[in-house]
């Protein structure tokens, strides 16, 4: 156990020490993932779906908060489906900036879940940013989570009907579709529920006073998720979409298990039952400690 916590404590260092360096990789792999992602589901206008105008725009967004990386990852998805019909890009757009708009109101501080949610969505694991979102943050950014969940299963509705719109026999607009296959599909509701319930179960866990509370809540709310997401399927007649269901979780319940490991560093053997008090008040407290190993004083001698 001892190796493992300082093989943690040795990354955790070398990361920190290098702080700016890293978010530069990450501001410009999150860019990088997403525009592959659209140009992999949508690439309709071919100048932005080139392997290496993503690759240069990756550099760019590198010197961009991820709020940025956020907001150049919506123009560029703007311009694409504008290429394929501008009624459906508009409502992309418009779907953004209320999102953009609910989390100002509710003061959501992680606004590019919005864009990750769909990235993650493509990969058939949106779940990962409710879990994450969970565990990490403050329980205004489900907010965050649900306009993401909203704008990733409408790109998922044009990606699933893009042959359709093409088509210039067949007459479909973005308001059929957002009328026939999200506000009539069950499994719309199903999904946002899923993602709703799973973040509130997560967060609500990971602020009890139980032992192993972040393990339990990431546990129990990929439990929550697959039992909701599975009646889903079951009830709309999708069994063939539960394999991907199923892997899905299990990459869930890997990343709230590394998060687990690299973020929470508490020992649990310890728990300390603390008691004190002052003129108006007698405390009790629960005290856990953190886990800290001892740097070895090594002595180097010179012969």
């Amino acid at each position: 156990m001892n190796a493992f916590i300082r093989i943690r404590d040795d990354i955790r260092r070398f990361v920190l020490s290098r702080e700016l360096l890293f978010v530069k990789i990450w501001n410009a792999l999150v860019a990088f993932v997403g525009l592959l992602c659209i140009s992999s589901n949508f690439g309709h206008y071919k100048p932005i779906s080139q392997l290496w105008v993503s690759i240069i725009i990756s550099i760019v967004c590198a010197f961009f908060p991820i709020q940025g990386v956020a907001f150049v990852l919506s123009a560029v998805l703007f311009v694409d489906l504008a290429s394929l019909d501008i009624g459906i890009a508009l409502v992309a757009l418009g779907l953004v900036v209320i999102g953009y708009l609910v989390c100002a109101y509710f003061r959501s501080k992680n606004t590019y879940n919005m864009v990750v949610v769909p990235i993650c969505y493509s990969f058939g694991a949106p779940y990962v940013i409710s879990l994450g979102a969970g565990l990490m943050s403050n329980i205004t950014e489900v907010t965050s989570v649900v306009c993401g969940s909203v704008v990733a299963f409408y790109l998922h509705v044009i990606k699933s009907n893009v042959t359709a719109i093409i088509d210039e026999t067949v007459e479909v607009d973005s308001i059929s579709l957002i009328k026939e296959q999200m506000i009539q599909n069950k499994m719309f509701w199903f999904f946002l529920a899923a993602m709703t319930a799973m973040f509130l179960v997560v967060y609500l866990l990971r602020q009890s006073s139980i032992n192993m509370s972040w393990i339990i809540a990431n546990v129990t709310g990929v439990a929550v998720e697959f039992v909701i997401m599975l009646a889903g399927y079951l009830l709309t007649s999708q069994k063939g979409e539960i394999p991907g269901l199923i892997l899905g979780n299990i990459l869930v319940l890997l990343v709230g298990v590394i998060l687990n490991y690299f973020v929470l560093d508490l020992d649990y053997s310890r728990i300390e039952k603390v008691q004190f008090e002052d003129d108006d008040y007698y405390y009790y407290v629960t005290a856990v400690p953190k886990i800290r190993i001892v740097e070895e004083d090594k002595e180097i001698k010179k012969i």
